[in-house]
């Protein structure tokens, strides 16, 4: 009888397990795009917290040409002082780390994929230096900085000055992963993080982006792009045109894109080295004539859908399993017990005829 008692206490014991592992398989991931190739750029220090406020961003212009892998990106702003202050106030991002924004899906940035970048204002190429800030190596707003080195420019007004500002850089986008519980894809994916430009005083009045399929890109191979901006697609030159509005930017209006597969023999550093061509050719696309091109609707896929598999499935499956365990677990012991008491029973009436 003891060795019966045994036997339903380890059984007990292995359901149980297998009920609370279910928590641990359920927080092993959050949904949504990691590790794409992007950008963020930060305000620094807390003496110009009342400076970002001053500053209006009238209008932004956001140019994107996506290649197998990696992705070139010039963005033209116009800026105003509202005020008849001179103003000045520095700006960066750390050289490694992580920026992880977005709503319930993740728009999680490598900021090492970064390269080349460089900014102008009013014609006039703005300096970059490094800075050590060991007291932004842990969590600064959204950013996970790996190290201590960022890259810093300063931004100057004079007295109700606008200016107009242009940045170029180079990232790298081969590295994404797109998950949904298990269910995990290697794609290219490119965010431009707009919730980051909530800093600035007043509504952003308006904004257009432009993105263009390079190297023998299709429509069919972009797996989705965010909505909300209303783009459309012009066949000549492969371009997507959207816009927004008069917004103050949210995570919902983030600018994704999951684009071409993963190419394992892809080579970031090699695409570098050719930067001013990459430059040269996104300084021609940003001087077309978008208000004669001629754009039609397009169905835009959702960026941040994934293939279901068998392992992604398992979640789903353990948690039925959850639900339906006590019943399980219930029917067991009852057999068990039951098949215990037959068992007495019968050696009972044995041992009672040898006597």
């Amino acid at each position: 009888m003891k060795t019966i008692i045994s036997k339903i206490r380890i059984t007990a014991f292995l359901l149980m397990t297998i009920i609370l592992s279910q928590k641990v398989f359920a927080n092993a991931a959050q949904p949504g795009i990691w590790n794409a190739g992007g950008t963020v750029y930060t305000m620094l220090y807390p003496e110009d917290a009342n400076t970002f406020k001053k500053i209006q961003m009238q209008q932004e212009r956001i140019f994107i040409q996506l290649y197998k892998g990696f992705a070139v990106v010039k963005g033209t702003y116009v800026f105003k002082n509202t005020t008849n202050e001179h103003l000045q106030f520095k700006m960066g991002y750390p050289v490694n780390g992580i920026y992880s924004g977005g709503e319930n899906d993740l728009n999680q940035i490598i900021l090492d994929s970064l390269s080349q970048f460089k900014i102008k204002a009013n014609n006039r190429w703005l300096p970059l230096f490094n800075e050590n800030l060991s007291e932004y190596n842990e969590d600064y707003d959204n950013i996970n900085a790996f190290s201590d080195n960022w890259k810093v420019w300063e931004m100057q007004f004079t007295p109700n000055e606008i200016q107009k500002v242009a940045v170029y850089f180079i990232v790298n986008t081969n590295e994404a992963i797109v998950r949904k519980g298990y269910n995990i894809e290697k794609r290219n994916a490119f965010i431009y993080l707009l919730e980051s430009g909530s800093v600035w005083k007043d509504n952003i009045e308006k904004g257009n982006f432009y993105i263009q399929l390079m190297e023998g890109l299709t429509p069919k191979e972009v797996q989705g792009i965010s909505d909300g901006f209303g783009f459309k697609f012009n066949t000549l030159h492969q371009i997507f045109s959207g816009e927004k509005h008069n917004f103050s930017p949210t995570p919902k209006d983030n600018l994704i894109v999951n684009y071409s597969k993963y190419n394992e023999n892809f080579s970031f550093e090699k695409k570098v080295d050719q930067a001013n061509e990459w430059f040269t050719k996104i300084d021609q696309m940003s001087q077309l004539p978008f208000e004669t091109l001629i754009f039609s609707d397009i169905e835009l896929g959702n960026p941040y859908k994934v293939e279901n598999t068998l392992e992604g499935a398992l979640p789903g499956l353990l948690t039925l399993f959850v639900i339906f365990a006590p019943f399980i677990i219930g029917l067991i012991l009852v057999s068990i017990l039951i098949w215990a008491i037959v068992k007495w029973i019968r050696l009972k009436k044995s041992n009672h005829h040898g006597k």
